[in-house]
């Protein structure tokens, strides 16, 4: 399971660190790292269920990443982000133990189904706004409007690297079903670094103003 949720752990690990810096991005992906790990850890340990599947949550990642963002743009350091983000984490997580211990969640059956469709659809479009300028490798923390409006700061070899993921996300499951799709696009990612650094053309971010 830790194998199958790796990917993704990176991935929002780094949509929640970039907004505070690009240079924190790198540090974003060790820490979904080792969330994933701990996940992978404790989840058995607790968990009520003998088929429990346990992954990152994505409206956390979303969420999480929006207040990382609006934080950073509120010119707080990045140390003080992640206090914050942090102790939103932590007190999300005792409220959720709370409501689990008193049965709370039995109540999802009241919810109508186009409330919970349109709510994971709306996390979905706020996950891709958000990944779009990474995509692109623009600085900073744009939103998606102001990343595509300034193509003067997009970075080809990011959008290269970003496109041989797409690409073997989409082929992978054609192909095999043996390793799952997302370790096929994450190393395909790397691979795809690795030749451009063998090249000489390591992905660089110029310094967009505009953005």
């Amino acid at each position: 399971m830790l194998v199958v949720a790796l990917p993704s752990a990176i991935a929002f690990g780094v949509a929640i660190y970039a907004p505070m810096g690009g240079a924190l991005g790198p540090q974003g992906a060790v820490a979904g790292i080792l969330g994933a790990i701990a996940l992978g850890l404790v989840a058995p340990l607790l968990g009520g269920s003998s088929r429990l599947i346990t992954a990152p949550c994505a409206p956390a990642a979303a969420v999480l990443s929006a207040l990382a963002m609006g934080f950073a743009g509120s010119g707080m350091q990045a140390e003080q982000v992640l206090t914050l983000i942090g102790l939103i984490g932590l007190m999300a997580g005792l409220i959720q133990i709370a409501l689990g211990l008193a049965g709370i969640g039995k109540l999802i059956k009241f919810i109508p189904f186009p409330v919970v469709s349109g709510y994971l659809s709306g996390v979905g479009l706020i996950i891709i706004g958000s990944q779009v300028p990474k995509f692109l490798g623009v600085t900073g923390a744009p939103g998606l409007i102001a990343a595509l409006s300034h193509p003067g700061g997009w970075v080809w070899q990011s959008a290269l690297i970003g496109s041989a993921v797409i690409a073997a996300m989409v082929v992978a499951p054609r192909l095999t079903k043996v390793v799952p799709a997302t370790i096929i696009a994450l190393l395909s990612g790397l691979a795809c670094y690795g030749l451009l650094g063998m090249l000489g053309q390591v992905p660089m971010h110029p310094k967009a103003t505009a953005c």
